[in-house]
């Protein structure tokens, strides 16, 4: 009781200490008390804010000097338009990819082609290939990136997925798609398959294919691809 009695005496000083201060000392007492309760402020906040603005800086100053340009060849064509019809269990298409955007290649040899355009590059070692592919299905939207080959049953029961490396297999051998097991540093990914699944004829717009190249800072916070070495078709379908 006598600690309450002191704590409501020394607030009463306090309270008329401040009426009779003069002008200046409760401007300086006024901007002290905004301090503190500024300082108060939940530190969870400021963490979220601060994160935030960090985002903003990294897409800001994020800068693309990827120099490979690419493209989606149907033997030595650069595909520019494709059509194809809805038939469940029957092959799209087979698209090459290569290094470059010419409208027509000289051959349609996919390893030449290969070493050829990319070998007009300097130290693009470190860039991998990816996809991205969507499309609409029984009233859902379909979109996806693709970077591993375990991508075969993604768009199940309506498209299947096959990649292929054709530049790491000996001539004149067969070989089949690559599986998640075989891929690792070194593969390239120099084809595309899309194959029509059991329940294909439930598509109900185009097909949009995109290949991009990439290397590790070409992704935003949600891992989705930003920058501008990308080739996409319209595969238009009825």
């Amino acid at each position: 009781m006598i600690m309450k009695i002191l704590n409501y005496k020394s607030s009463f000083f306090i309270l008329y200490d401040i009426i009779y201060l003069g002008e200046d000392m409760k401007k300086m007492l006024f901007i002290f008390i905004i301090v503190l309760l500024i300082s108060g402020c939940d530190k969870s906040e400021v963490s979220q804010i601060n994160l935030q603005e960090q985002l903003e800086i990294n897409v800001n100053s994020y800068k693309d000097d990827n120099p490979i340009k690419v493209g989606l060849y149907e033997n030595e064509y650069l595909v520019e338009e494709y059509h194809t019809k809805l038939t469940n269990m029957k092959d799209i298409a087979v698209f090459n990819i290569y290094y470059t955007n010419e409208k027509i290649l000289e051959n349609n040899y996919i390893k030449y082609n290969w070493n050829k355009y990319y070998n007009t590059y300097d130290n693009i070692d470190k860039y991998k290939i990816g996809f991205i592919i969507s499309f609409e299905a029984d009233g859902k939207h379909y979109n996806e990136q693709i970077t591993t080959p375990d991508c075969e049953f993604l768009f199940e029961p309506y498209i299947y997925i096959y990649l292929y490396d054709d530049i790491h297999q000996e001539d004149g051998t067969w070989y089949s798609h690559l599986l998640p097991s075989e891929f690792n540093d070194n593969t390239i990914f120099s084809s595309i398959k899309l194959f029509m699944a059991d329940k294909a004829t439930y598509i109900t717009s185009p097909i949009t294919l995109s290949v991009f190249t990439y290397d590790e800072d070409d992704f935003n916070q949600d891992n989705k691809y930003i920058g501008n070495s990308i080739y996409t078709i319209e595969i238009t379908t009825n």
